[in-house]
């Protein structure tokens, strides 16, 4: 069962930008900046969202201002140190769940802005006056199993409510009544139309989950004036923008490695990929606290290669043989094994996820019979999400496209010619593949089995359909993005022995799980 913050008319605040009552928070005390923040955590067994008798406090508990990361005391308190511009959150531990609003989203956050955000087009956060008495984060008991899933969202990136009914139909339908414990989606939560966080919000909620957010390029106030404020509408709707919590043995860490630069004389505003010193100072106390056996995954848009302090990084993670990232941005799908050339010095690669997209190529290409377009990612894999799993021997991540299961696309035409089959090249695009992925190939009681090449070029199929897609009157609006080079394309000869007849291909994929998925398609030899 959820539970949420129950309503009370006294004592009202802003919490997270949503009007809440009363949560053990006493009437704000007028102070001077710089300031401490103080406050308790507590187990909120009467469900009331306020300490009260008969609530437990809670040790050990990590709370944090964004710089500092303090460990609550035996009566459940902390202090931190506060400015007048800071986010205070908890660390969410295992076995317990924070508060959430009516779309899911974790209330894990107490925002301090006493003069409020600055004017700008999307909204920010209204004044929060002085500070409170005490900051107050409830806790809910629940069980964490070792073996839980997570819903992976890549840029599901909608520009309007159109699209968002695009991903309601196409992706979160199927997701009600999910076994995922919880969500995330990794940045370009929209697309540059801050407004349309709050629809899409009550379309993600729909899976019925806790649902954590990280901030994107396209999520930004991009007419803020400094570095400073592009991001007071995320933060006003889902907290900080970078922050960590536990589920179960895993230690989850959300960054914010979009770096804003501001317009300066006729150069435009644009952003980097950089993480920056005081968050990688932040990620650094973080992991201090986390044993180095524990499995720790880092969630972010742009991809880790991409940032110019992605060394940095690496000197934090790279002597844990347990940890893995994720991020999106991309708009394909790619597993990348960090290696010595890439700078990584660690004993082992690093595990890198691109994910596959909600929104696929931004909601371009023809229509289907539902009226959503097809969406094909310039990696010829189909728009979705992934499903990453836990259990006591490790991880795994598994591809889901949008309404069915497919897991690898086979290309070839429907009728061969005899005099083109001995000669004739498959293609198998292999959604999830990777370089551990092993591809082979067989026509069934007509050939052994034989391993295919992998080579990373344009899915000729998504060529074809761009071409024909291209020469359709009206033109498609938004068009299809170019194909571009494929890291999961391989490709094998059928065999030579074959007469004129109908065939069935088999293609079998054995991914770096070793979970093996079996795909067939249908062909005729005719003569010449």
């Amino acid at each position: 069962m959820q539970h949420r913050f129950i309503l009370k008319v006294s004592l009202c605040f802003f919490y997270g930008g949503f009007l809440f009552g009363s949560v053990g928070l006493a009437l704000p005390q007028e102070t001077k900046e710089p300031a401490t923040a103080k406050g308790r955590v507590f187990v909120d067994n009467d469900q009331d969202g306020r300490f009260s008798q008969g609530d437990l406090p809670l040790q050990k508990i990590r709370v944090s201002n964004g710089d500092a990361i303090v460990s609550t005391d035996q009566s459940g308190n902390y202090e931190l140190p506060l400015t007048k511009d800071a986010i205070i959150f908890v660390i969410k531990p295992s076995g317990f769940r924070t508060a959430l609003n009516q779309q899911n989203l974790p209330m894990f956050f107490y925002i301090h802005k006493p003069d409020g955000s600055p004017q700008l087009r999307f909204r920010g956060s209204p004044p929060t006056g002085p500070i409170p008495r005490s900051i107050d984060f409830p806790l809910y008991r629940q069980n964490e199993p070792d073996q839980f899933q997570v819903l992976l969202f890549g840029d599901p990136q909608p520009r309007n409510v159109k699209e968002v009914d695009y991903i309601t139909r196409d992706v979160m339908k199927e997701l009600i009544g999910t076994r995922a414990k919880f969500g995330v989606t990794l940045g370009d939560i929209v697309f540059d139309d801050l407004d349309v966080f709050k629809p899409l919000n009550d379309a993600v909620s729909l899976a019925g989950i806790p649902w954590y957010n990280v901030i994107g390029n396209h999520d930004l106030n991009r007419d803020a004036p400094n570095r400073k404020y592009v991001n007071e509408t995320f933060e006003r709707i889902y907290g900080p923008t970078y922050y960590s919590f536990d589920y179960g043995q895993v230690h989850f860490v959300v960054l914010d490695n979009i770096d804003w630069l501001p317009a300066v004389g006729d150069q435009p505003a644009k952003y980097q990929g950089k993480l920056g010193a005081t968050q990688l100072d932040w990620i650094k106390r973080d992991l201090a606290m986390i044993p180095e056996s524990q499995m720790v995954v880092l969630l972010m848009h742009i991809p880790i290669g991409q940032l110019k302090d992605c060394q940095d990084l690496y000197r934090l993670i790279e002597q844990r043989p347990h940890c893995i990232s994720i991020s999106g941005h991309v708009h394909q799908h790619e597993h990348l094994l960090l290696t010595e050339k890439d700078g990584w010095r660690g004993k082992t690669p690093h595990h890198h996820v691109i994910n596959v997209t909600v929104s696929g190529s931004w909601w371009s290409g023809q229509k289907d019979v539902r009226g959503i377009p097809h969406a094909t990612m310039s990696d010829g894999a189909p728009n979705g999400y992934s499903i990453l799993s836990f259990d006591d021997q490790g991880y795994q991540i598994n591809f889901k496209a949008a309404g069915n299961d497919e897991q690898m696309g086979i290309r070839m035409d429907n009728e061969i010619p005899i005099n083109r089959a001995a000669e004739y090249e498959v293609a198998v695009n292999v959604y999830n593949g990777s370089e551990k992925t092993e591809v082979r190939m067989s026509v069934d009681q007509h050939s052994d089995w034989s391993k295919m090449e992998k080579r990373k070029e344009i899915d000729p199929w998504l060529k074809k359909l761009s071409l024909t897609e291209q020469g359709i009157s009206p033109a498609i609006e938004p068009k299809l993005s170019e194909p571009g080079p494929s890291s999961h394309l391989w490709f094998g000869k059928l065999p030579g022995n074959l007469e004129p007849g109908l065939y069935v291909l088999k293609v079998e994929a054995t991914d770096m799980h070793g979970q093996v998925f079996v795909s067939r398609q249908t062909f005729r030899i005719t003569e010449e």
